[in-house]
């Protein structure tokens, strides 16, 4: 198989080395040179990067080299016939990446096929294949009869016989980038079956390799004062085992504090694995439900649920679809506050718009609609959304059935709980859900509206408890919520909530307390009952004089007087050294009490370097207490891996006054991440140390990292320790060539770069970029090739001391291109053994061929240069 020409090398070499391996790199500009001012009418034709197109010709057109400015001497002669055609591929299959309009859906082995005498292979697409990638043949097969006067019998031909894309699509092309190995396909947008951006194809999402892990958090803490002498250290571990589709995991705790008895807390153990067609995840053990519909809670059991991270980035969240129609081939424009955030052509007739990104909490689109004659017309969308909204056609579900998960109930009930969502229209979406228990039911239905006045939801919760002892209590709740974004004023109303409930209404949660403390012989009257409860945040952007927010919220209850009301309000802007904010608040309890809380920030960059550290003060006053805090903050070394802080407060309460001191730091090694603080004041000290990383198993070994989330992939680069993981702050392969990416995101692209730098000169990397396309919980395998040996620069002229011709093909003793003959009978070969033999050829038969023998100097185990410089000669093979 034909590998890629793309090779990363080092910068760690010296200029008479540089130097000298750039002579073959010139000679080959001098060629290019003589083709422009030589090359003959018919043939000046210049080789495609691409490689490989469906029109060869073009491609691989010869060209004539001048060769004047190649001689090395009148006696030797330049064969530069080798390079007339551009990366000729042969017939055979190649594993290559496969990018459709821009957009890589694939990386798969593909079949070659031979073309004409003189051409590159070209790629074999079955009319199935292409049919994956999106290609809408039936569209494809009007146009073709309508220009060509032809059926579409051949489109009908054998499903996994090689289509001509050319033919068989109008405008379609398929060309090969021989040096990025990759098929780029073009295909006219009105033959691609409509998906949304950012679409993955669920054959593309990889269930990952068998693999187990172990998270640690392990710290200690101790502080001094006067008489007291506390130490508590605490351990966190999170394991977890994939075995094909099902993915283990636990999560537990270990605390051990001075004096006190050690306690271990069992967070969670559950198996998790996913259903593509449902797009949703089955979990069986310890979870939440979802918050949709009922206030999540925690429960032991079984649950099934709606996983909106399989749907492309655009279609998640809520966002209208814009319709509309169009009499010419024209481009739409869609624009939210005075911004284009979309834009596209369409053909005449109706379009539909439905892959626009949600924006938080939204903003009207207007959307402009240019003909091909120049007339356009004007609309607008309605855009505002609510927590329940959907967009049209999408549905949300989630079942559970299983244990209320509660350590401060002594009986705790089993119950199940269906909720369900779906977007009707633009204008309506629909949800509700029921939950049945012990002694307890609830039922709610609802809906979300969006409309030019803003999105407003409302849904109703009814509920029937049962209080052993009592009598039953039945009960509604009533929910409203609002959201608008006021284009005119720049003001976002982001979260509008009222909440009434009837004295006899009781959430699961209550429910479960009340029936719990009443079958135990507890006091009932005193859990607090939720009569009303009403909050708002108001955000306005200034432009360049900054923005202001206002939040505010209350609640009061059924069987208590008074009410608990927060209000806070701030300001914030930024000037010519930094930024400032200022924020005020208000606390009242429902006992009468009151406190106010004013806090005024700054935050100013010491320098304008890359690690330049930020000086953060805060000051703070509530009612008698005041306090003043400066903090110092930054990073440090090359890639950012340390991170400190250092800061001081004083602060002053009923006349006296006392003060603080700190420092902190975190470093992000390759196998784990170590923190560190200490502080100090009038009375009391404070020291912890904390580390924390995984142990990864996998089918290559061990590998130590830093903390690992719940989806992540495995770096298998062979020979090249050191190498940087550049998404991965301070991940690096190690010694045995793995490392670990600590995050990956699921059911999208991921795309994982390797920086070589670092690594050993006698290591060479094919690619040095790979993609992944996780699935949720798995852990993926990222396999770079590389080609290991040492390099080294062999001047062997032939015996007697003639030059070796120039452009001359060099391979190893295993038939593998290694380079060609360079000046002076120069040859820079990389990848070698410590001994072995190389053979030159400039011709097909024994005489134009010659071999040379080498052995290079053993490892010394110091630090050598970048290649070796060896001496030889090339014998004839006669």
């Amino acid at each position: 198989m034909m590998t890629s020409s793309r090779r990363q090398s080092h910068a760690n070499v010296n200029i008479d080395a540089v130097a000298s391996s750039l002579k073959p790199i010139t000679a080959v500009v001098l060629s290019a040179f003589a083709v422009l001012g030589s090359a003959h009418a018919a043939d000046v034709q210049m080789p495609s990067d691409a490689g490989v197109t469906n029109s060869a010709s073009s491609a691989n057109a010869a060209v004539s080299f001048d060769t004047t400015f190649l001689q090395a001497d009148s006696m030797q002669k330049v064969d530069v016939a080798r390079f007339a055609h551009s990366n000729l591929v042969s017939p055979g299959v190649y594993s290559v990446d496969i990018w459709v309009n821009d957009a890589r859906v694939a990386h798969d082995d593909v079949r070659f096929v031979p073309a004409a005498n003189g051409e590159s292979a070209r790629p074999c697409f079955s009319r199935k294949i292409l049919q994956g990638f999106g290609v809408d043949f039936a569209k494809a097969a009007v146009d073709t009869g309508a220009k060509h006067g032809a059926n579409d019998d051949a489109l009908e031909s054998n499903a996994d016989e090689c289509v001509d894309l050319g033919v068989a699509v109008p405008g379609a092309t398929v060309e090969f980038d021989f040096s990025e190995q990759k098929i780029v396909v073009t295909v006219p947008q009105k033959y691609l079956r409509n998906s949304a951006r950012g679409y993955v194809p669920p054959e593309m999402w990889e269930q990952g390799v068998n693999a187990g892990f172990v998270s640690y958090n392990a710290n200690a803490y101790r502080t001094d004062g006067p008489g007291v002498h506390s130490t508590q250290e605490y351990l966190g571990l999170n394991a977890g085992l994939n075995l094909g589709a099902w993915h283990f995991r636990h999560q537990s705790s270990v605390t051990a504090t001075t004096g006190q008895t050690t306690t271990f807390d069992n967070v969670a153990t559950y198996v998790q694995r996913d259903i593509a067609k449902l797009r949703s995840q089955v979990t069986l053990g310890d979870a939440y439900t979802t918050g949709d519909v009922f206030d999540s809670v925690s429960f032991r059991g079984a649950q099934i649920a709606t996983d909106d991270r399989m749907l492309p980035e655009s279609l998640r969240g809520y966002a209208p679809v814009v319709r509309g129609t169009a009499e010419t081939n024209a481009r739409v424009m869609v624009r939210q506050n005075g911004q284009v955030i979309y834009e596209t052509t369409v053909s005449p007739g109706a379009f539909e718009i439905n892959d626009l990104y949600a924006t938080g909490y939204g903003g009207n689109l207007d959307v402009t609609v240019t003909e091909a004659d120049g007339r356009t017309k004007s609309f607008t969308v309605p855009y505002a959304s609510v927590a329940q909204s959907l967009r049209p056609g999408t549905t949300r579900f989630a079942f559970t059935a299983g244990q209320l998960r509660n350590d401060s109930l002594q009986t705790k009930p089993n119950f199940a709980q269906i909720t369900m969502q779906r977007g009707m229209t633009n204008m309506l979406t629909l949800y509700g859900g029921a939950i049945v228990s012990n002694g307890y039911l609830a039922a709610n239905a609802g809906a979300a509206f969006n409309t030019k006045y803003g999105a407003f939801s409302a849904d109703v919760t009814a509920s029937q408890t049962q209080v052993p002892g009592q009598n039953a209590m039945h009960g509604a709740s009533l929910r409203i919520g609002y959201s608008k974004f006021i284009d005119s004023t720049n003001t976002n109303v982001t979260v509008a909530a009222y909440r009434y409930s009837t004295a006899g209404y009781m959430s699961f949660s209550d429910a479960a307390t009340l029936r719990d403390a009443a079958l135990h012989g507890d006091d009932t009257n005193s859990m607090d009952r939720e009569r009303g409860r009403m909050q708002v945040t108001i955000n306005q952007n200034l432009k360049d004089h900054g923005s202001v927010f206002f939040t505010a919220s209350t609640q009061h209850y059924w069987n208590r007087g008074g009410s608990d009301t927060f209000f806070q309000a701030g300001y914030s802007n930024s000037y010519k050294y930094g930024t400032y904010s200022i924020t005020a608040g208000r606390t009242r309890n429902s006992d009468g009490s009151m406190s106010n809380e004013i806090m005024l920030s700054t935050t100013i960059p010491l320098g304008h370097t890359q690690h330049a550290p930020m000086l953060t003060m805060n000051l703070s006053k509530n009612g008698d207490t005041s306090n003043l805090q400066a903090n110092v903050s930054g990073t440090a070394g090359e890639n950012n891996e340390l991170s400190y802080n250092a800061y001081g407060t004083y602060g002053q309460s009923a006349g006296s006054g006392n003060g603080n001191a700190g420092v902190s730091g975190v470093y992000r090694a390759p196998y784990a991440q170590v923190t560190a603080s200490a502080s100090a004041g009038a009375n009391s000290a404070q020291v912890s140390a904390g580390v924390s990383g995984s142990i990864v198993a996998h089918p290559g070994g061990v590998t130590f990292s830093q903390t690992v989330g719940d989806t992540f992939g495995i770096v298998e680069a062979k020979g090249a320790e050191g190498a940087r993981v550049t998404s991965a702050q301070g991940a690096k392969v190690n010694r045995s060539g793995y490392a670990v990416v600590p995050y990956l995101t699921p059911y999208a692209m991921n795309t994982v770069d390797i920086d070589t730098k670092g690594t050993s000169t006698d290591v060479e990397f094919e690619s040095t970029s790979e993609h992944a396309v996780p699935r949720a919980g798995s852990v993926v395998m990222l396999k770079y090739k590389t080609v290991t040996g040492r390099a080294a620069l062999i001047q062997a002229p032939r015996l007697g001391g003639e030059a070796l011709p120039f452009g001359a093909e060099v391979v190893d003793q295993n038939g593998r291109n290694v380079g060609v003959v360079a000046q002076d009978s120069r040859i820079f070969a990389r990848g070698l053994e410590d001994k072995g033999a190389l053979v030159v050829k400039w011709g097909d038969v024994v005489e134009q061929q010659c071999r040379v023998d080498y052995e290079l100097p053993k490892l010394s185990g110091k630090a050598e240069a970048a290649y070796l410089s060896v001496q030889g000669h090339c014998v004839s093979l006669k």
